[in-house]
């Protein structure tokens, strides 16, 4: 028998909207009887009040309750004091025509909470966490292996380094590389070089490390490697800018005594990242962070009163630190 209720669950936002997606599907509902709330903006009393209502010209209607952080240890941006007395009566007694399904978005529930304890009685709890490596290894070669393609060793280590864990970029470049691949039989490195864009804020945090290394020869190489693969130049001048603020204010806290743990929480980075953010920042002078964000701002300005053309501009950039 169907349950009535679901709560989705995890860090994954990608899987959640996949899982929910199939629900959808797998019980034939039409776009009319699926209704979406949004907890961090309407009341939970609305979604249950339509809970509540017949369908429109059917058997099924999918009430989906989005963001529901009153079941998880986020704080929200503004507490809308929801009514979570009227879910557990809901609970008690669900509506047979509808399907209530309930997406938490977040790495934890709270557990010590009565209302989720309720919810556990009753409804299909699907937890929805970001694929491990090794899942997403064999779920690569499975997808490759149905167009009889393989990949090599050092060509699967580096496509999954460049979709960092991140189920929606998985899902995308595995099609674009399957695209690419069709009619071939092996994955090489240089095609996922050639296919597979890394993550734009990791090129351009190296590009900022190769400047700051005097390697300016790699740091174009990188940049254009971005163009190539259709990145505005604007977008990676912003990142850039960011990067150099960065760098800026971290020195500023290594300067007021702040240590890794200090840092880490200030940008909400793991230990391992804020390692480096201390690192670089204490490798490179106050005067020239300062001189090459001057630069940076001064080139922004001039892409945007049409001074100068926005690719050849962080070209300059680069070439003259």
């Amino acid at each position: 028998m169907e349950k009535l209720v679901y709560l989705f669950h995890g860090s994954d936002t990608f899987i959640i909207k996949s899982k929910i997606n199939n629900l959808i599907n797998k019980l034939k509902v039409d776009d009319f009887n699926v209704v979406n709330y949004d907890m961090e903006e309407t009341n939970l009393k609305n979604a249950l009040d339509d809970a509540t209502t017949i369908p429109f010209m059917s058997d099924k209607k999918i009430v989906i309750i989005r963001n529901a952080y009153f079941l998880s240890t986020e704080k929200p941006k503004k507490d809308l004091n929801h009514d979570i007395d009227g879910l557990k009566k809901y609970l008690d007694n669900p509506v047979e025509e509808t399907i209530l399904v309930i997406a938490a978005p977040y790495e934890k529930l709270d557990e010590r909470k009565a209302i989720l304890k309720e919810l556990k009685k009753i409804a299909e709890i699907v937890p929805c966490v970001p694929l491990k490596p090794q899942d997403s290894s064999a779920w690569i070669k499975r997808q490759l292996g149905k167009e009889n393609i393989t990949i090599d060793n050092d060509a699967l280590t580096e496509f999954l380094k460049r979709v960092e864990n991140n189920t929606e970029v998985l899902f995308s470049e595995t099609s674009k590389l399957l695209n690419f691949a069709e009619g071939m039989d092996r994955i090489t490195l240089n095609t996922i070089k050639q296919v597979i864009t890394k993550n734009v804020e990791d090129n351009v945090y190296e590009i900022t490390n190769m400047i700051l290394e005097g390697k300016q020869g790699r740091a174009l190489e990188i940049y254009n490697d971005l163009v190539m693969h259709s990145e505005d130049p604007l977008r990676i001048l912003g990142i850039l800018v960011n990067k150099y603020r960065e760098i800026l204010h971290v020195k500023y806290l290594i300067q007021q005594g702040k240590d890794k743990t200090d840092v880490a929480q200030y940008y909400n980075a793991s230990p391992g990242r804020a390692f480096y953010m201390m690192k670089n920042a204490s490798a490179v002078k106050l005067n020239i962070v300062k001189k090459h964000l001057v630069k940076l701002e001064e080139i922004d300005y001039q892409i945007k009163t049409g001074q100068i053309d926005k690719r050849i501009g962080l070209e300059l950039f680069i070439l003259g630190t």
